[in-house]
């Protein structure tokens, strides 16, 4: 891409390129969600972002900004530039019309209802801003008795912590709390323990939910891929062996938040330009840069000095400096790592994007109050993944509708009672990523023996995990 180029908002949608600098001035998402467009193929972002917009309104949108072959000839998206091969849907989907058409009758109604726009329907109702109200001042009262050093606090500040950031970030993340993108925008900045909300977008928004348990372009899977293995497409190493025993699962749930994507993964994305070699980031100007790296340095010693300056003895200190953080980041892990790496969901694939995303995933305690809560909804995640811009607090009403679609069109849904069920089937994929593939099928009856052990009841073959010869995007 050009220099003149990297000053424009450029983009590639459908093999086509467009200059969408102008219209990022009165794109109703603002240009926050318009910016996550720049320089790459943002055809999947395309698509999932306007599920209820008609076709032909997008078509003569992109019509008035789409660049003649003499301009397009030479440019070369973000992912081209960094080697990054691209992965390519199906779009004319039977399935995928027939869901977005019963979601939108439903999202209709509800605007009839409340006498609101359909853009305004989708984002949070004032039920659930009351809720969040709500969440939010439980939140300050454990923050109050945090700051005061009450032992208590040490569980009851990061879980409040938690419920507020995960009820409010990943809907505000996703452009689906509220109408203004400039709330959209703030809200993420609420709860700092979560990553950037810069590095989010490229790790979450571009990358996962664009290609979910796609290799090479899914950046979840290669988490620090030389210490835990999630994927066929990583190359088994022997550090995986005990990735599955008890102390290194707690262990990596404990710090992986803070090590990995608040801090490590951030700074690696923004000096080496890319996001675990999956994703390319947006470019940026050096100021922005700076202000990004200050940012997150800040943020960090805030959240682990403050102890130091407020409580009375170091013992406290050091403890209220990182306990907290350790409760969050389990918290964050257990949400997180149940709904995608399972042996049903972590190597299915189809070309249908909308098929893909409900065969890579997973729903849990669907129709539990006390699920929703704790996940922010990330327990329907399914519709979450068909749906990214509809604000949680719908899919409660969308999942039915979700599930006989695809019955109806021989799509498999998959669905456990709940987190106990949830995390069992996450470490039965934990225990067959551990082997490689020279283990032997008598393997298969000491995994199963496993997980029996623990209580599951999850079927682990052995054989139908083996890895590929290909090492993981960023292995050398």
């Amino acid at each position: 891409m050009t220099n003149a180029a990297k000053e424009r908002l450029v983009t590639k949608i459908h093999d086509k390129w467009y200059d969408l600098t102008d219209f990022e001035k009165v794109h109703p998402g603002g240009p926050v969600s318009l910016g996550l467009a720049a320089g790459r193929d943002a055809t999947v972002m395309f698509e999932s972002h306007h599920p209820f917009t008609h076709r032909r309104v997008l078509d003569a949108i992109l019509e008035k900004y789409e660049l003649n072959e003499s301009l397009s000839r030479d440019l070369k998206t973000l992912e081209e530039q960094h080697g990054i091969v691209e992965h390519q849907f199906n779009w004319e989907s039977d399935f995928g019309d027939a869901l977005k058409f019963h979601v939108r009758e439903y999202f209709q109604a509800e605007a009839k209802r409340r006498d609101v726009s359909l853009a305004a329907a989708i984002k949070a109702p004032p039920e659930r801003w009351y809720e969040l109200t709500l969440i939010g001042a439980i939140c300050a009262v454990c923050f109050i008795s945090f700051i005061r050093g009450d032992w208590i606090s040490l569980l009851t500040f990061p879980v409040s912590a938690w419920v507020l950031g995960v009820n409010t970030f990943h809907d505000a993340a996703h452009f689906a709390l509220h109408t203004n993108w400039r709330i959209n925008s703030m809200v993420p900045y609420i709860v700092p323990y979560f990553s950037s909300p810069f590095t989010w977008y490229h790790q979450h928004n571009i990358g996962h939910h664009s290609y979910p348990n796609v290799g090479h372009r899914d950046p979840d899977l290669v988490h620090y891929f030389w210490l835990k293995r999630e994927h066929k497409s990583v190359e088994w190493q022997p550090t995986h062996k005990v990735q599955h025993w008890p102390w290194y699962i707690v262990a990596w749930w404990m710090l992986a938040l803070e090590f990995g994507l608040a801090t490590m993964n951030d700074f690696w994305m923004v000096f080496y330009k890319v996001y675990n070699d999956s994703v390319p980031m947006k470019t940026v100007s050096r100021t922005r840069f700076l202000l990004h790296v200050a940012g997150r340095v800040l943020t960090m010693v805030v959240i682990h000095l403050w102890p130091f300056l407020v409580l009375e003895t170091r013992t406290r200190s050091i403890v209220f400096a990182i306990v907290p953080y350790l409760v969050f980041s389990g918290l964050f892990m257990m949400n997180t790592q149940i709904n995608h790496l399972t042996p049903e969901c972590a190597h299915e694939t189809n070309k249908d994007w909308y098929k893909h995303q409900v065969i890579t995933a997973q729903d849990f305690g669907v129709n539990s109050r006390f699920c929703f809560l704790l996940s922010g909804g990330l327990n329907y995640q399914i519709v979450h993944h068909l749906f990214p811009t509809v604000n949680h607090h719908h899919l409660v009403k969308l999942q039915p509708i979700v599930a006989r679609l695809c019955e109806k069109h021989g799509v498999p849904y998959k669905h456990v009672a709940g987190y106990v069920a949830a995390i069992k089937a996450h470490h039965a994929h934990t225990i067959s990523m551990s082997y490689n593939d020279k283990k032997k099928q008598s393997e298969s009856f000491l995994i199963s023996g496993t997980v029996w052990l623990l209580g599951g009841q999850v079927e682990v073959d052995v054989e139908a995990q083996k890895p590929g010869p290909a090492k993981a995007a960023g292995s050398s």
